[in-house]
């Protein structure tokens, strides 16, 4: 059952991933959403083991890094996006366990690793850090703020459906 679920869920968050937005070297993509979807409903360690297998998933060829894939866009400037979900995933997986300040947090903290990495990588390519914030962080934070807002009533939701669903 276990590995049903993270299977389910590699499959969610690879679809979603391809849903992208070209607007510059990264695009707007429902990568984040799907990660802090996943999260919501799998214990930190399956999480980081489904984005790990998203990773090697995408890197042996599948197109599902927003539209690509291959070993090439890891080594692209979105590279570090793709290498940040994988220990984002799992502190989100943590946060959500939480109730409060100590949730928006941990929360707070995911995305934020998610940007260092992308950042990081998008400065080895832009040589600025003026200029890899601004084309990597600014643009995308506050979207990627609302998507992770939208992810809980929705998370709610669909757990209401599974309960449910299994009393029937």
């Amino acid at each position: 059952m276990k590995i049903s679920r993270m299977a389910i869920w590699l499959a969610i968050v690879s679809l979603l991933s391809t849903v992208s937005i070209p607007i510059g070297p990264v695009p707007i993509t429902l990568q984040v959403f799907a990660i802090f979807l996943m999260a919501f409903f799998l214990s930190p360690l399956d999480s980081f083991v489904v984005m790990i297998g998203y990773t090697i998933l995408g890197m042996i060829g599948l197109p599902i890094f927003a539209g690509s894939g291959g070993i090439g866009a890891i080594m692209s400037p979105v590279g570090g996006y793709i290498l940040g979900f994988i220990p984002s995933a799992a502190i989100a997986s943590f946060g959500w366990k939480r109730n409060g300040i100590f949730r928006i947090l941990m929360l707070s903290l995911a995305l934020l690793i998610i940007y260092i990495f992308g950042v990081g990588v998008l400065y080895l390519y832009l040589h600025s850090l003026r200029s890899s914030i601004e084309t990597g962080f600014l643009p995308f934070v506050w979207i990627d703020a609302i998507k992770i807002s939208l992810v809980f009533p929705l998370a709610k939701r669909i757990s209401k459906i599974q309960l449910i669903r299994s009393k029937t």
